[in-house]
């Protein structure tokens, strides 16, 4: 009868486990065409955020020079594989985009995290209920301070940025946070001079890094397309800066940590993925998501330890400081320099006092 009892009560609790399993079903929808630092490093955070048990599907969608019939693709692609989260996350403006127009009919019970974006209007927020967020905010004023809280004597400040409206916005958001500073600084925008402001051209940036006065800083606000708009990799931005980048470099987000670059207010891709996997956490628990307000999310001091070191910069306290400069340690049991001094100084008074001892009259 026990053994009757506890079969009976196993199968009871199959379907409870099996529930339980699936509702840690998640979909992450990047807005990119393949795996870049940025997405490895979100997808990372978010993993080890949700744990072991959760089941993590990416997708990659593709970039916003794609045209619709790609989207279409995607979306057909999605439909036949019948996937069934419980919970989407969407990394940047083309994934959440995408969700809008095809969650209602790929996941139509799935409320929606999304990240790596400004804060959406109110227009977007109130017209699509069930989504919350982690929007992203930069403090353009707290990253021009902090130049000049690092190199006070810093006469030039070079933006570089894209035509998009986020680059443009960006661009808007630092000519104002530099009025306090433009007695004892200049900013250049390359590729946005009266007359030729149409962005710049992908080959005119390796130009523009390399010759940055001396007094001058690179303030990278981002650069994912020419001025042609064509899309320009996470890959091929990295490879720029890592080999023309001649003056202190400072960035928004983690992704071109690394390459040489000084680091600043950063946005991190793992610490946005944690995040994002707290608040899945809270929404498979039962939390009403449409009670979740959207939770900014703001950079936090990470510096490169061989950038501030090429250029003679003392990190601030509190900063967190990454890729130390390697240092060259003595053996244990190396003799110091000192030692030998000390050792040759008392044989040259020894001989001096045998010296005097035997000519002593």
């Amino acid at each position: 009868m026990l053994r009757l009892v506890t079969v009976l009560g196993f199968l009871l609790l199959v379907p409870t486990l099996a529930t339980s399993a699936d509702s840690l079903d998640v979909i992450l929808l990047h807005s990119e065409s393949s795996s870049t630092e940025w997405t490895k490093s979100f997808a990372s955070g978010l993993e080890s955020g949700l744990g072991s048990v959760a089941q993590v599907h990416q997708e990659f969608l593709g970039r916003e020079d794609m045209d619709e019939d790609h989207f279409d693709t995607v979306y057909q692609q999605l439909l036949e594989a019948h996937l069934t989260p419980q919970v989407v996350v969407t990394d940047g403006r083309i994934a959440f985009a995408f969700a809008r127009k095809y969650g209602p009919s790929l996941f139509p019970d799935a409320p929606v995290v999304f990240c790596s974006i400004p804060r959406p209007t109110p227009e977007v927020l109130s017209s699509y209920k069930n989504c919350t967020g982690l929007p992203v905010e930069h403090s353009m004023r707290q990253v021009v301070d902090l130049i000049f809280t690092l190199r006070p004597g810093t006469r030039t400040v070079v933006g570089i940025a894209d035509s998009t409206a986020t680059g443009k916005a960006r661009m808007k958001a630092v000519v104002q946070a530099m009025q306090p500073y433009m007695d004892q600084a200049q900013l250049i925008f390359p590729g946005y001079e009266a007359g030729d402001d149409e962005g710049m051209r992908l080959d005119d940036l390796s130009t523009v890094l390399s010759s940055v006065p001396s007094r001058g800083v690179t303030l990278f606000l981002g650069f994912s397309e020419d001025r042609q708009g064509s899309p320009v990799l996470n890959e091929t931005m990295a490879s720029i800066l890592k080999s023309r980048t001649a003056s202190p470099t400072f960035v928004l987000d983690d992704s071109f940590m690394g390459t040489g670059v000084v680091g600043g207010l950063l946005i991190s891709g793992n610490a946005v993925g944690q995040d994002a996997a707290r608040l899945v956490k809270k929404i498979l628990q039962g939390e009403n998501i449409q009670e979740m307000l959207p939770q900014p999310v703001h950079g936090s001091l990470i510096l490169d330890g061989k950038a501030l070191a090429r250029f003679g910069i003392s990190p601030p306290e509190g900063a967190t400081v990454v890729n130390p400069p390697e240092t060259v340690s003595e053996p244990e049991n190396a003799i110091s320099t000192n030692m030998i001094g000390w050792f040759f100084g008392i044989l040259l008074c020894a001989g001096l006092f045998f010296l005097f001892k035997r000519y002593k009259p």
